[in-house]
């Protein structure tokens, strides 16, 4: 135990261009990664971005207090129809209290993420235009689509570049 520690070193020197033709995967992996994955990982979702207001009933309320509400709710349709700004509208008077601070606005959403009635009006709007006033076990909803992303699989020539970043690798080569 007299002796110093000593080290041997050993150094390789790798070349990048030598290894760069091995590194990047051939176009049939490519086109075959791609067509092995396209539903699990190259297919969109269809989702909207929307904005609500929503006027609150008690799902238990009287006859009286679910009309007074849906009168509420159509009056502010009326005026949204008329030309009034949503944004403003529904900061105003929204008793959603996560969106109403954002002028109504929920973000983008996939379809079946909302309650049934709320998903489909808002999936069955074009951008820019109003619902009728829709019913969900939360209360009353005024929904205006802002904008749609149509889903479906992206094209390969898309997904290329993501594929190559990555790197294709069978499910039991992937690195740690």
């Amino acid at each position: 135990y007299r002796a110093p520690a000593t080290v041997r070193t050993r150094y390789v020197a790798y070349r990048r261009g030598e290894f760069e033709a091995l590194a990047k995967p051939s176009d049939d992996k490519v086109r075959a990664f791609y067509q092995e994955h396209l539903a699990d990982r190259f297919t969109d979702v269809e989702e909207v971005r929307a904005r609500h207001i929503l006027v609150r009933v008690d799902p238990d309320a009287d006859d009286d207090a679910k009309a007074k509400a849906r009168t509420d709710a159509e009056d502010l349709l009326k005026q949204l129809r008329a030309g009034a700004d949503f944004d403003a509208l529904a900061k105003k008077r929204s008793a959603d209290p996560g969106s109403a601070a954002k002028g109504g606005d929920l973000g983008f959403f996939p379809r079946g993420h909302m309650v049934p009635a709320f998903d489909a009006a808002a999936f069955s709007l074009e951008p820019g235009a109003l619902s009728d006033v829709v019913e969900t076990p939360f209360g009353l909803h005024i929904i205006r689509v802002d904008e749609k992303k149509p889903g479906g699989p992206r094209p390969f020539e898309v997904a290329r570049g993501q594929i190559e970043k990555e790197g294709v690798h069978a499910p039991q080569e992937r690195p740690p």
